[in-house]
């Protein structure tokens, strides 16, 4: 099958609300003790988005269950449930999110927030959307002026006006594409692919600005390794907070 860009948005939509549709009815969000910080609940998720994955023939990459092979050039880079600590304890700020990538290169990126809070999607090209609405990132260019968004914790404060730490990176990076903050930085010890690279696309859609240490947005690496990711609405805060002494890039 040859898939057209409008086709793996709509799938991307289909499999983050498959996902998503899973948490109202989840009573189990336990430890699994497979994978760190793996729930019940993100294995529940993770079995509904791959039902319509397998369905469609595309290969498939998932914080939970890895790698499928279908032989095909489309691979769906997903995260069932980012933010599932929240989801557990009842707090509203957790999202479902994909990349479709063609033959290694992202095409379309959907994060869906739970509950009905809308969902950003992307098509590489054709600018992102929130709720079907295209969206622009802050103009703010001072860091003192900023809410940035923390994930982890920073050794010391890094110069903004405000901070917000939400607990899915996913929603932070996305927040950005429609100004609701006007930077990202990760003071953990690192996102992997899955956590980033959906959001990442419809924030450089809108117009936004990601660095990734050591990997690339348009060629990622299908792997578990961590990055650190500093994102903003321009370059002169995504300067601002690469040179801040918590991230090392």
């Amino acid at each position: 099958m040859e898939w057209k860009p409008d086709q793996l948005l709509n799938l991307g939509l289909e499999v983050t609300e498959a996902c998503l549709s899973t948490v109202s009815s989840a009573t189990d969000w336990s430890a699994t003790g497979q994978l760190k910080g793996q729930h019940v609940g993100d294995v529940v998720a993770d079995e509904a988005g791959l039902r319509l994955l397998v369905d469609a023939g595309v290969n498939v990459f998932s914080e939970e269950s890895g790698l499928l092979d279908q032989d095909s050039p489309i691979t769906a880079v997903l995260d069932p449930i980012d933010g599932s600590t929240n989801a557990a304890r009842g707090l509203p700020y957790w999202t479902s999110a994909i990349c479709l990538l063609l033959n290694g290169s992202p095409v379309a990126g959907i994060v869906r927030l739970s509950g009905s809070q809308g969902v950003f999607a992307a098509i590489n090209g054709g600018g992102a959307t929130f709720n079907g609405h295209r969206v622009a990132p802050s103009s703010t260019e001072s860091l003192r002026q900023s809410v940035i968004f923390v994930n982890g914790y920073p050794r010391q404060h890094l110069g903004w006006a405000q901070m917000r730490s939400l607990g899915s990176a996913a929603l932070e990076i996305s927040l950005l594409a429609r100004g609701s903050g006007d930077g990202f930085i990760d003071c953990s010890d690192g996102l992997a692919v899955w956590d980033y690279l959906a959001a990442a696309l419809i924030l450089t859609e809108a117009g936004g600005v990601v660095h990734i240490q050591g990997a690339e947005l348009m060629s990622p690496s299908l792997d578990r390794e961590r990055h650190k990711v500093v994102a903003a609405g321009n370059p002169t805060v995504l300067a601002a907070l690469r040179g801040q002494p918590d991230d090392h890039v």
